[in-house]
């Protein structure tokens, strides 16, 4: 079961409240900074108490799941809702004329298919076989959906190789995809050849970045945006980093008529942080040879993740990509090439 339990949930609110409304609501006001202050106070004020009533709403929201939520955190095999027939949007390289088991990539939160497209173009040429990228549930093209519980995303996956008729499968999965990859190999460990997962852990993850991430995308006025560049700057204090920044505004696409809007399904995926943080209790342990590449730089990495990993891995293995932080495959792409293709060579292969 998860460990975050809203602890002082409404402290943690307000602070993060002012502290946003202050941050982008200057920034919004620009040139407009000559106002009067008890106008530029009206103003703020009004931006808080709208803020501070979506997360009101949405810790309502959280209450009401907290149950179902718990159950299907600790159940010894996902059960899911149940889902439409859509299959999830994809791209294909390649056509399998070796031995080597297709390759199956899954992206990371706020990600898309189109994140690994160099990495599955040139492998499926190496080793002569097909390559498979995903758009995750509520990601990309893919179908939207009101939740985003991590059972759900591995059945997706399975799913997924079921319509391709595929019988055996690589995966790489990076970071949110990499939890999907570590339970597909968990609970049906007959369908994985070997896995590749990128600066994530089988584990849970503590940190409220996601949340104030998720909070600081759904105040960007996206309507009156005039561009990414503007985008960027308005989230500069609250991303820092601006490769991430650039990565998370690919999901930002015009619309015809003026303003901008979210690719991905951001009210659901904001919804659903503590999930997304969180890797369910009583997972079977896992024989599937499977290297856990991660960034030299990340802050994903600690001795505590990789002992919980061993555990639940039987046949790990670790491997540091040097100069690289949580995008590993942005970050230091032939590295990452090089790890993947010469673990795929002694591995990939039935």
């Amino acid at each position: 079961m998860c460990c975050f339990m809203n602890i002082n949930r409404r402290i943690y609110t307000d602070a993060m409240c002012a502290h946003l409304s202050i941050t982008l609501m200057f920034k919004e006001l620009g040139s407009y900074r000559w106002y009067p202050v008890t106008h530029r106070r009206s103003l703020y004020n009004m931006k808080l108490r709208e803020t501070r009533t979506y997360l009101q709403q949405q810790e309502l929201n959280q209450q009401e799941r907290t149950k179902d939520v718990t159950a299907s955190a600790t159940l010894c095999r996902p059960r899911l809702r149940s889902l439409s027939e859509k299959t999830l949007s994809y791209t294909k390289h390649g056509a399998r004329e070796s031995e080597f088991a297709p390759i199956i990539f899954l992206h990371g939160l706020f990600g898309s298919k189109i994140n690994f497209s160099r990495h599955s173009r040139k492998i499926a040429a190496d080793l002569k076989t097909e390559t498979y990228c995903l758009d995750c549930r509520n990601h990309g093209s893919s179908p939207w959906y009101d939740s985003m519980y991590l059972p759900e995303l591995c059945e997706d996956v399975v799913k997924f190789a079921k319509q391709q008729n595929l019988d055996k499968v690589n995966l790489v999965g990076h970071s949110l995809g990499g939890k999907q990859a570590c339970l597909v190999c968990a609970y049906n460990p007959e369908l994985v050849q070997s896995a590749v997962i990128v600066d994530i852990f089988p584990t849970n993850f503590t940190s409220t970045v996601l949340d104030e991430t998720c909070t600081a995308l759904l105040l960007l006025d996206t309507l009156n945006i005039k561009s990414r560049n503007e985008a960027s700057l308005l989230l500069a204090n609250q991303i820092k980093a601006e490769s991430e920044r650039n990565f998370i505004l690919s999901n930002l696409l015009q619309v015809k008529g003026g303003g901008w809007r979210w690719r991905c399904n951001l009210d659901t995926i904001s919804q659903f942080t503590e999930e997304i943080r969180c890797y369910p209790d009583n997972v079977p342990v896992s024989p599937t040879n499977t290297l856990f590449l991660y960034g030299g730089e990340s802050d994903y990495m600690s001795q505590e993740r990789v002992k919980r990993t061993e555990e639940l891995f039987s046949s790990a293995q670790f491997q540091k990509v040097e100069g690289a932080g949580h995008i590993v495959h942005l970050d230091q792409p032939e590295q990452f090439y090089t790890a993947l293709r010469n673990f795929l060579l002694a591995h990939g292969a039935p």
